[in-house]
């Protein structure tokens, strides 16, 4: 008889629930428990800068969906720090940074330190490829990592405005290395933009600045930012969303400089810059031999200068 009671309770169903509801509940402990055991797993190399290893016990844990927020803070903010430590060339500083970047969102992280350090090593290394670009006079380089140290926070503006004097200055040189041996005809070139442009001789600074806005703009967009006459020289400012509608409208330009050169009856020169970094983007220059303007369009990224006429 009280063998057929064992056997009544232990068949009835709502024992078994229970059963089945404590054995979970003792599972999802023993689970949770192993999480702090794999974070110090995971500190414990890293304290013995086995940084690899240590990293394979992180991504494992962050796979899992059982850790507390404290205990995901903690994960993200050791990813960020081993894979710091580790450095390059296995992960780039941008890898770096995007692993930080993630860590430092969860609240409680300590992980802005270090993205503070990534940034300052990645201004590091641009001011060395600008700088030896530079020296090289390879004024793409010079310019691609000098855009690249401008869009990181914390960069220097004083570095940033000597960077461009020097990139203008070789720009220039180069340029007119090419041209010098043209200027012996200059007179006729000067005599046609004035005759192309009879009206603009008689405007004041301030009416051939609107006139220069409204004939670069495309379709209802100006593309320069800001306009600057002097006696002989025109500076445009073109902002860096509007450089691809300005490559197309180098014809503008152009016409731009030819009345620029009537103004003055000389050797004018446009000069375009970049307005967010001031870097050149075209010198436009009287060509003796087509008597028209010609643009000269400045290295950005792998191109070189070339030569562009308004027609």
């Amino acid at each position: 008889m009280l063998g057929q009671n064992r056997t009544s309770i232990a068949r009835h169903p709502s024992l078994r629930i229970a059963g089945q509801a404590l054995l979970a509940i003792a599972l999802a402990v023993a689970l949770s428990a192993c999480a702090p055991s794999a974070l110090s797993t995971a500190r414990s190399q890293i304290a013995a800068a086995n940084y690899p290893a240590a990293r394979q016990e992180l991504v494992a844990l962050s796979a899992r969906t059982d850790l507390s927020d404290s205990q995901r803070r903690e994960v993200k903010d050791d990813l960020c720090l081993v894979d710091f430590k580790i450095g390059r060339p296995t992960y780039t500083l941008a890898e770096q940074r995007a692993v930080c970047l993630d860590a430092s969102k969860e609240p409680g992280s300590d992980s802005a330190s270090i993205i503070a350090q990534i940034d300052a090593a990645e201004r590091d290394r641009d001011v060395q490829e600008v700088n030896a670009a530079l020296a090289a006079h390879d004024l793409a380089d010079a310019e691609r990592a000098a855009t690249d140290y401008q869009r990181m926070p914390g960069y220097d503006p004083v570095t940033l405005a000597r960077w461009s004097r020097e990139i203008w200055t070789i720009a220039d040189a180069q340029v007119f290395a090419d041209s010098a041996a043209k200027k012996h005809s200059l007179a006729g070139a000067i005599a046609e933009a004035r005759k192309r442009h009879p009206t603009v001789a008689k405007m004041n600074k301030a009416l051939f600045t609107k006139w220069v806005v409204a004939t670069s703009t495309v379709s209802g967009t100006a593309l320069v930012s800001s306009v600057a006459v002097s006696d002989s020289t025109l500076s445009l400012a073109v902002n860096e969303a509007n450089l691809p509608v300005a490559a197309l409208s180098l014809d503008r330009l152009a016409t731009i400089n030819d009345a620029m050169v009537a103004r003055c009856g000389c050797d004018a020169r446009t000069n375009v810059a970049v307005a967010e970094t001031g870097f050149p983007a075209y010198f436009i220059r009287l060509d003796p031999e087509t008597k028209m303007s010609e643009v000269m369009i400045l290295p950005r990224g792998d191109r070189g200068i070339v030569a562009a006429n308004s027609n």
